[in-house]
């Protein structure tokens, strides 16, 4: 490895993820110098926000890091009082000429690096976008979220061969929503195999009589589908209630998919549902919301999908119209990692023992949305799933206290995350049991949030090398005490939440700053006891910090341009030491 040039080795860093590549930097001299090259390839989405300015743009076209994400949120790229519309609907549109050439720079500059291009509650003008989307051929991601497109309607189409994932949702006006949709006719011009697609088209009653013109842009979907079928594998679409998208995906033998989420999908014939489960044999992620008018639950449903999909890994299933007896078919799943099991309704209620005859010694994650859920079913999850390795409870709040804590600590030692936020009924005797969280050796996540039981004695228990990353937000009893024990516990723990824990303060900064050296990601969101001397801690002390959230601390007066915005890029260290000299 030492023979090889630089220029090779920085190839092969980019690949790395960013805890790797921290490892990969303190082998020698040289990895290290190759890993301090500004001309590094960063994986960070920079989030440019409405407060976006010529200045901040100056900043990003100076400096030698290259981008591979970007997302725009809430600009104007044309300003919207000044412009105007005439009664022929030709748009008069005001540009600032300074700005879009800055922004055309900016992506000149990472034309080479960038990989996915969003835009976020934007106002663009039709033309403009697809010149700047000339500037990158080379994309492969491209999201439109909530954006407003105003202009001529443009019959050009997208120049972008690479681009394999699209993401489209509508803005909630309704107007808005038909003249955004020509995107799709312009990307189904587009030379390209796609194989993503992700929409949100709101076809519901709201969206009036299925002759009108707003039908033309499910159409368009419709083609958009239709004419990259033979790449494409995953498909999301939610309020899944058009005719012609239905029997697109439900009748086509040449679509094969590995990945397909579908909310609301309403049907009046199960066997139109039940011969799709039979053909796509390749799907290995299912996220799929059911509702039949001919059935009074859901069993016929989830044993079709058990009894066909034999390659499914990842599966996503609200089991709200199900019985204890239509459950017992997911062990069929022998290939199931993943498993995620929602209830929004009660129509027909689950009992306590809805998971006794169910055994997967596959499965690896387990997540349980039920607020409903019975604590006998939880205590039955270690000897149904018994190799878990990441268990998510978060929304159990009635079945989850102290004893069944202690249960989980004991009978699930090979976990690696645990969610068990939002449960209020754990208290610090969940912790100071018989058997101690240290007993989860391999523990790297933990989220407590909204635990109002979690105090100072509760941290002094976690004796977890192993965690990485934990998150403590709204728990209000926490002192500096508890800060110091939980960071001499865990001293290797590089992500941290701490918004809203109202005792978090310039002290607490100091002591996370100073005993946390490997943060990389810290949210402190709304603790207004923070001034900027906790932000001196963090820059002077975490050398790794990526993503340091600031949002709606009032004691912290950093002017805009001291300080990248709190999640678009690394802290700008020089500034705040200067400031602080000063």
């Amino acid at each position: 490895m030492d023979l090889l040039p630089v220029e090779i080795l920085e190839k092969i860093f980019k690949n790395l993820r960013y805890s790797d590549l921290k490892q990969a930097s303190a082998v020698c001299q040289l990895w290290h110098d190759v890993y301090e090259r500004s001309t590094f390839m960063s994986k960070m989405v920079v989030h440019f926000k409405k407060e976006l300015t010529l200045e901040t743009i100056d900043l990003f076209l100076r400096s030698d890091c290259l981008y591979q994400n970007i997302c725009f949120c809430s600009i104007p790229f044309y300003d919207v009082a000044k412009s105007k519309r005439s009664i022929c609907r030709r748009d008069i549109i005001y540009e600032d000429n300074i700005f879009i050439n800055r922004i055309r720079q900016l992506l000149m500059k990472f034309a080479a690096s960038l990989q996915t291009l969003s835009f976020c509650k934007c106002h663009l003008e039709r033309n403009r976008i697809f010149e700047l989307l000339e500037i990158i051929p080379d994309l492969k991601g491209l999201e439109f979220e909530e954006c407003v497109f105003a202009g001529d309607i443009t019959n050009q189409p997208l120049q972008l061969p690479n681009l394999k994932k699209f993401n489209f949702k509508y803005p909630e006006d309704e107007i808005q929503r038909y003249e955004s949709g020509h995107i799709y006719d312009n990307l189904a011009k587009n030379h390209c195999k796609l194989v993503k697609i992700k929409v949100q088209l709101f076809v519901n009653e709201m969206f009036g009589d299925p002759d009108s013109d707003l039908w033309q842009q499910v159409n368009a979907v419709t083609r958009l589908v239709k004419s990259h079928k033979q790449t494409m594998k995953s498909f999301k679409v939610d309020s899944f209630n058009d005719p012609a998208l239905k029997k697109l995906i439900f009748d086509d033998d040449d679509l094969q998919l590995e990945k397909v989420i579908i909310n609301e999908l309403k049907l009046k014939d199960d066997l139109v549902f039940y011969d799709f489960i039979k053909k796509q044999k390749k799907i290995k992620k299912l996220e799929i919301a059911i509702e039949s008018n001919i059935d009074v639950n859901n069993d016929q449903y989830l044993k079709a999908i058990c009894e066909n999909s034999h390659q499914l890994e990842q599966f996503y299933y609200d089991m709200s119209r199900n019985t204890d007896s239509g459950l017992e078919n997911l062990q069929k799943l022998q290939k199931l990692k993943n498993l995620v099991l929602t209830k929004n309704r009660n129509t027909i209620g689950l009992t306590e023992h809805c998971f006794d005859h169910i055994y997967m010694p596959n499965l690896k994650s387990l997540g349980i949305y039920y607020k409903e859920l019975q604590l006998p079913a939880v205590r039955q999850i270690s000897i149904s799933f018994p190799n878990l390795k990441a268990l998510n409870l978060s929304e159990c709040g009635k079945a989850v206290t102290d004893e069944t804590t202690q249960l989980i600590f004991c009978s699930l030692p090979e976990l690696e995350s645990l969610d068990i936020s939002k449960c209020k009924q754990i208290t610090e005797q969940a912790f100071l049991g018989t058997t101690r969280i240290s007993n989860l050796k391999k523990l790297k996540d933990l989220v407590l949030e909204k635990c109002d039981g979690i105090t100072d004695l509760s941290l002094a228990a976690f004796d977890n090398p192993a965690l990485k990353s934990i998150s403590l937000a709204m728990c209000t009893k926490i002192t500096n005490v508890g800060w110091e024990a939980l960071c001499r516990q865990c001293p290797n723990i590089t992500w941290l939440n701490a918004s809203h824990c109202r005792n978090f303060d310039d002290q607490s900064a100091r002591i996370v700053a100073t005993m946390l050296g490997e943060l990389e990601i810290l949210n402190l969101f709304k603790n207004c006891s923070l001034t900027n001397e906790a932000v001196f801690y963090f820059v002077e002390n975490c050398k790794y910090l990526e993503d340091l959230c600031l949002t709606k601390c009032r004691g912290v007066k950093m002017k805009k341009n001291e300080y990248f915005d709190d999640k678009m890029n690394r802290v700008n260290k020089k500034c705040l030491l200067l400031k602080r000299k000063e």
